[in-house]
């Protein structure tokens, strides 16, 4: 039976773009977990649990705990929350947890690169920018979705918000429409996947929906695109399964699907993967050429 690699090696195209300034890491939620933050379901509770039982009753609690989707759940609980006229959730008790020495982002702070990040948490600060004020390098509201932002190593950008101001969280199902139709999310995407070689961490099976909303939002079609990588795990009795899933990326988003082993770690595993990859990385600037290309094609758009 065929199995996957405990640790695939970093493609070589990864490799370059750290050198030459255009690599991006992508990071998703499932990073986020592996440090105690919570699942979709674990968010929604703790949004539920906060509004009872100022904002509404248990029994309306129960009545929308019931409901499958817990996306669907935080839009039902954001409508209950406008309407008592004040905000009622503590965004920061629910993503701001204390890390231990050794975590993911302990590895994932060494990479000298550009971030972008569909968390609300802020567990992502480079080493890079140590010693800087953060409004210089984390990046939240919409109109800072810039293609420029792209082009600094150490930027952090947050497409989803952040918990420093709820109001720029994108939660519920409107918030995703109206995200996402807008004129800046789809523009900056574009230039990301045109531009960069982007490396998405954290994206597993409870994530795809977030990640496929990404993709077909920038809008590639008959368009340039880098070879966009995603570290995926999986157990290796799906194997299979896998593979059929890595050709739809491939001939979908031109997406290369990398998997790993769940088997014996789970998702702690990337762990192992992104110190090791790190490990091997040496991180550049981007040429002052492909800066003003950027800047030009930011200014014609």
């Amino acid at each position: 039976m065929d199995t996957f690699n405990q640790s695939p090696p970093v493609p070589p195209e990864i490799i370059d773009a750290a050198q030459d300034g255009s690599l991006v890491l992508f990071i998703g939620a499932g990073i986020s977990r592996l440090v105690g933050c919570p699942s979709w379901d674990g968010f929604a509770w703790q949004v539920l649990e906060q509004l009872t039982p100022s904002a509404m009753n248990y029994h309306e609690q129960k009545l929308i705990r019931s409901i499958p989707d817990p996306r669907k759940q935080l839009s039902l609980a954001k409508i209950i929350e406008n309407d008592a006229g004040q905000s009622k959730v503590d965004y920061h008790e629910i993503f701001d947890k204390p890390l231990s020495e050794e975590n993911v982002y302990k590895y994932i702070n060494q990479y000298s690169c550009s971030f972008v990040t569909t968390n609300y948490d802020k567990f992502i600060k480079p080493e890079y920018v140590r010693g800087k004020a953060e409004q210089n390098w984390r990046f939240y509201e919409r109109s800072d979705l810039l293609a420029s932002k792209l082009d600094v190593r150490g930027n952090v950008v947050h497409l989803h918000g952040c918990i420093d101001n709820h109001k720029s969280m994108v939660v519920t199902t409107k918030d995703y429409l109206n995200h996402y139709s807008s004129n800046e999310v789809p523009k900056f995407l574009k230039h990301l996947f045109s531009k960069k070689t982007v490396l998405f961490l954290g994206y597993g099976m409870e994530e795809l929906e977030i990640l496929e909303y990404v993709l077909k939002s920038s809008d590639q079609q008959g368009q340039e695109q880098k070879r966009l990588f995603i570290l995926q795990g999986s157990f290796n009795a799906d194997y299979s399964l896998f593979e059929k899933l890595k050709k739809f990326y491939n001939e979908s988003f031109n997406a290369e699907l990398i998997g790993f082993s769940l088997d014996k770690k789970n998702y702690n595993q990337q762990v192992e993967i992104i110190k090791k990859w790190g490990e091997q990385l040496t991180f550049g600037d981007q040429s002052l050429i492909d800066e003003a290309a950027a800047m030009e094609d930011e200014l014609n758009g």
